[in-house]
């Protein structure tokens, strides 16, 4: 036991020697052991995985625009050998992520929010910041340390295997994302390239109240790009002073803004989900494009995901319901659920009028016994499963909510709820000076509407606006 104690920590002396690094963005030596190979290849994989997942969103000359502007940042990035993709991303979550290798994502989500195209630099540049500084080489290494570290004191002590698996999860899942350093130093990066390639970095504050604006308007709920960030307030202050910073580096004597280029740009998006890939109104689910619909329990939640769509009740934890599509027949994949657990009901249906196949089973969950359903549908030549789950002691009282959604799919015909409307970012020109209130009472809209406007300009009712200023307005079509 001491000789495999040893050689391992012969191999972690070794590992930390063999792969300290020079950071490109601090110029220090750094512990790092992914290689960039690995984090180009890495990179690849994840770009794979997030154009199938949500598409690439295609918009006039939108996708060449904004790498236009992420381009322009390029040459003050401190790693001159990564290679940048800019892609935008057909999503209504107001979000901005970047993978290792040179891979940096918008979302149209958050392109119908920010306001002029120095606050777009500076979403790009914060997540280039990421990739410059290695921030996930850095997360993984210390992972894969933790895990090391984990292994010897598993090798090395009886009394740490009994709780092992415990801290395993626990230590992992302070790894899943950036700290708090790592999204200031981004930050910091972010303002720096936005303002050494002539834009006005301070116009991010305005995007910081922005975003605290929307986590309001969604009864606290955060926005993806807040959700591993530090506070909007710290955040505001700070880039303020950066800004001011590099501005005096940069000494130019004029920094861009851009709202009206922007905003010309953006003109037309959609705004938020696209219902025709799905919609719900009371506990009725509709999905225009592939023409069906379900109802599901009243009080019961429905998460409307790219691949599946899951709805689970507000107190039973472990009980739910998940809609997706599978490869195969629904006889091949009865089967296939069939071989594993213990059957309880094995049966070909009829589900208004659609073959369908049912299987109910019993698992063995840890220490529980847990009931889990999939009915298979053959719909329009796709097969569609209605998989659901509760514990076994549960299942008797939950099974007929847990069925409503599969035994009340059919075909969606209903021409109202098939041609539904999207809303829409439509750039206005303001006819005279007047407040914004003002000028939205010239349109038949309702306030809630005029709620969400006011937050999409980044603006309130009492707001002044000039005659010919920008702004913008969503619509319906």
């Amino acid at each position: 036991m001491k000789r495999i104690f040893a050689l391992l920590a012969v191999l972690i002396f070794g590992l930390v020697l063999a792969s300290c690094v020079t950071n490109p963005v601090t110029g220090k030596k750094e512990l790092n052991l992914i290689p960039p190979s690995q984090e180009i290849s890495m990179g690849k994989q994840e770009y794979k995985k997030m154009l199938s997942q949500f598409n690439v969103y295609k918009h006039k000359d939108l996708n060449r625009y904004i790498e236009r502007i992420g381009n322009k940042l390029v040459p003050y990035a401190q790693d001159k050998k990564v290679k940048y993709t800019f892609t935008l991303l057909n999503s209504p979550v107001v979000n901005a992520f970047s993978t290792p290798g040179g891979y940096v994502y918008i979302t149209r989500g958050i392109l119908a929010y920010l306001n002029n195209e120095a606050q777009l630099a500076c979403v790009l540049g914060h997540e280039m910041g990421h990739i410059n500084a290695h921030h996930v080489a850095t997360l993984l290494t210390k992972q894969m340390l933790f895990n090391i570290g984990l292994s010897i004191a598993y090798i090395k002590s009886k009394e740490f295997r009994k709780i092992a698996p415990i801290i395993g999860i626990v230590g992992n899942l302070l790894f899943l994302s950036f700290s708090r350093t790592d999204e200031y130093q981004a930050d910091y990066l972010g303002v720096e390239y936005a303002t050494l390639a002539g834009y006005d970095a301070t116009q991010m504050a305005s995007f910081f109240d922005e975003l605290e604006r929307i986590e309001v308007s969604q009864n606290a709920v955060l926005p993806e790009f807040l959700s591993t960030h530090p506070s909007p307030p710290h955040r505001r202050k700070r880039v303020i002073q950066l800004a001011r910073k590099w501005q005096s580096v940069a000494k130019r004597g004029y920094y861009e803004i851009g709202r009206d280029v922007y905003l010309e740009h953006i003109n037309g998006i959609l705004f938020g989900k696209d219902k025709r890939d799905g919609y719900t109104i009371g506990n009725h689910y509709y999905h225009p494009n592939m023409r069906f619909t379900f109802a599901f329990p009243k009080g019961w939640s429905l998460i409307d995901m790219p691949h599946y769509i899951g709805i689970v009740p507000k107190k039973q934890k472990g009980a739910y319901v998940k809609i997706f599509l599978k490869r195969g027949s629904i006889y091949e994949l009865a089967h296939k659920f069939s071989s594993h657990g213990f059957v309880l009901e094995s049966r070909e249906i009829r589900i208004n009028g659609y073959h369908a196949f049912k299987v109910v089973r019993m698992v063995k969950v840890g220490n529980k016994a847990v009931n889990q359903s999939s009915c298979f549908i053959d719909f329009n030549r796709k097969t569609f499963v209605f998989f659901s789950q509760s514990s076994s002691v549960a299942w008797p009282l939950l099974k007929s909510k847990l069925e409503e959604p599969e035994k009340t799919f059919r075909r969606l015909t209903n021409p109202t709820r098939l041609h539904v409307k999207n809303l829409y970012v439509k750039i206005a020109k303001l006819p005279d000076t007047m407040t914004f209130s003002k000028f939205l009472n010239g349109f038949k809209m309702s306030d809630e509407l005029k709620k969400k406007i006011y937050i999409v300009n980044n603006m309130y009712p009492d707001t002044l606006l000039a005659q010919g200023d920008l702004v913008k307005i969503l619509v319906k079509r």
